[in-house]
């Protein structure tokens, strides 16, 4: 009954645990009775605030320039959609997408296949952005009652999980909000710093567009080794246009900088919160993202955080006598 619900209370969850001494600091600003209640309204809507508008800003642009890229294409020589020039040099795949292109996107089945694909497009980002809206929806939901009953919902489960699992489980609690805490700061700050940097580097290198590019480098920098994916396609649009040293110095610059945070920066900031080696931070985020999706970048480490607490204990106590 509640599957469908889970990834909103998993988020909600990992908001309210990043967010705990930001929330502590907003409380302290109400007084009177109603304090818990209009902090945690005005915290929940600031939060709401930060998380929709970035989302809806970024879906319009993205939906109008798609729209307009597949309309500019279409129109292009009549309907003929053609390669790119710097394709022609390519020695061995030349004649096979050359090929394959004429097949797609031929003089007879460009205009076609672009006025399929545009309300096809259209109807899916539709559904998805709706989708992805009622999941924020009721997130927002789950976070304003967590920061309405915080501190008794944490009794409550610390009570439940100790007479689960007896006393020994506090330190193992106390290890997987760290982890929770030190995954948000390393994969959500480190993913805006790559993406700021990035957006100056487009912008230098005169690539179109490098707000909207930068700040998706900033969401594809928080999935392990999806960052290449924008900076790949900025770097394709400038050898397009003719710029092959900015379109270089873009995806040198690109894999410099994910090279950096992902093995130095990140690592050192989840490891050290969490207490993981690097591989093991690594191992989390990525079976968390297989396993559980995109908030599995944060449980995963959390969960490898208690497996490996609950390993440090086990391998500390001494053997029982034989």
């Amino acid at each position: 009954m509640m599957r469908h619900f889970l990834p909103a209370l998993c988020w909600a969850v990992v908001l309210a645990i990043a967010t705990t001494s930001v929330y502590d600091r907003w409380l302290a600003r109400f007084h009177g009775k109603r304090r818990h209640l209009w902090a945690a309204l005005t915290f929940t809507t600031f939060v709401g605030i930060v998380l929709i508008v970035p989302m809806v800003y970024g879906g319009v642009v993205a939906a109008r320039e798609a729209i307009s890229l597949v309309r500019a294409y279409a129109s292009t020589s009549g309907g003929h959609l053609s390669l790119p020039d710097w394709v022609n040099q390519l020695p061995w795949l030349r004649d096979w997408l050359q090929n394959a292109w004429a097949d797609r996107f031929g003089a007879d089945g460009a205009v076609a296949h672009a006025r399929a694909f545009v309300p096809q497009w259209t109807r899916a980002l539709g559904l998805q952005v709706a989708r992805r809206l009622v999941t924020l929806a009721f997130t927002l939901l789950t976070l304003f009652f967590i920061y309405l009953h915080r501190q008794g919902i944490s009794l409550s489960v610390r009570r439940a999980v100790r007479r689960v699992f007896g006393p020994t489980v506090e330190p193992l609690l106390d290890n997987i909000v760290g982890a929770i805490r030190a995954t948000v700061d390393g994969v959500v700050l480190v993913a805006v710093a790559e993406g700021a940097i990035m957006a100056v580097v487009y912008a230098i290198a005169g690539a179109p567009h490098p707000i909207l590019f930068g700040a998706l480098t900033g969401v594809f920098a928080m999935i392990p080794f999806a960052a290449p994916v924008v900076f790949g396609v900025v770097a394709v649009l400038l050898a397009q246009e003719g710029a092959l040293v900015a379109a270089v110095a873009v995806f040198v610059a690109g894999m410099l900088v994910l090279f950096v945070a992902d093995h130095f920066v990140r690592p050192m900031i989840i490891g050290e919160g969490a207490r993981l080696p690097f591989l093991w931070v690594l191992l989390g985020i990525l079976g968390g993202v297989e396993s559980f999706g995109l908030v599995g970048i944060f449980l995963g480490p959390a969960l490898m955080a208690a497996l490996m607490s609950m390993w440090r204990s086990w391998s500390s106590e001494p053997a029982a006598p034989s």
